[in-house]
């Protein structure tokens, strides 16, 4: 395992809870094994005792350590598979690379959905569009109705793993779509491509066709890109400036 944490970003503790879990995927710590004391973890990674025991609350929290009172924390007989990231930074650059994930997660999801959608799923999706149109008329943003959009393709897909991934990287979407949302709200034809790409997607899904599902929902985040292409400074600053004062 690393011996020290290089900076503050992200926080010490996130830093120590990835270290720790990729310790324990590697096998580095085996299931059952006991973590070394809270000092000595302190020790290693040079930080405080406070900062080792969020830590291994992260960890415990995600299945992969458990406490046993008066002996300490254990790494778990079967530990879970865990994903343990910082928040991504307050940049374009990050937004643009969670369109590069997106877009192949996503893609895919959208494939599988076209061969597995149940009825209700697919009236699921109509209905999540519906609620996106529902929140731009009363002047909210669509965030939550915009996320809430694109899980229902990757349940449609029934497949788990798309879900709990695309779970995982919610709390880095909230912010990301925000911004892309706030940028397509300042011109009309920008608004109208969006609700196009939805449909798109929408319909090559109700028609059972992966292939076409897949490239739409490719079109959505590359257009999403080419977007954000004319984005002006000034939201870039407000963005950067709300991701630090939620970091901090």
């Amino acid at each position: 395992m690393a011996d020290a944490l290089s900076d503050r970003t992200p926080g010490f503790a996130e830093q120590m809870a990835r270290a720790l879990t990729r310790a324990i995927h590697t096998g580095e710590l085996r299931a059952g094994e006991r973590l070394p004391t809270e000092a000595a973890l302190g020790r290693q990674y040079d930080v405080s005792r406070s900062v080792v025991r969020e830590a291994i609350s992260v960890l415990r929290s995600a299945g992969l350590v458990v406490s046993r009172r008066g002996s300490g924390s254990f790494v778990a007989d079967e530990p879970q598979v865990s994903l343990v990231q910082a928040l991504p930074g307050g940049s374009l650059a990050s937004v643009l690379h969670l369109l590069e994930l997106r877009r192949a997660l996503e893609g895919e999801a959208a494939f599988h959905a076209a061969t597995r959608c149940s009825r209700s799923q697919l009236r699921r999706l109509r209905n999540a569009m519906v609620e996106i149109d529902e929140a731009v008329e009363t002047g909210e943003s669509g965030v939550d109705q915009d996320m809430a959009f694109h899980r229902a393709i990757a349940e449609a897909s029934n497949n788990e793993y798309f879900i709990t991934v695309l779970d995982f990287y919610t709390r880095f979407l909230h912010q990301a779509i925000g911004l892309t949302r706030r940028n397509e709200a300042r011109r009309e034809t920008f608004v109208a491509e969006v609700i196009r790409e939805h449909d798109a997607i929408i319909d090559a899904i109700a028609a059972g066709d992966g292939a076409r599902a897949r490239q739409a929902a490719w079109w959505h985040m590359d257009q999403a890109r080419r977007r954000l292409n004319d984005i002006p400074s000034s939201l870039i600053e407000g963005f950067e400036q709300a991701c630090s004062d939620h970091q901090n």
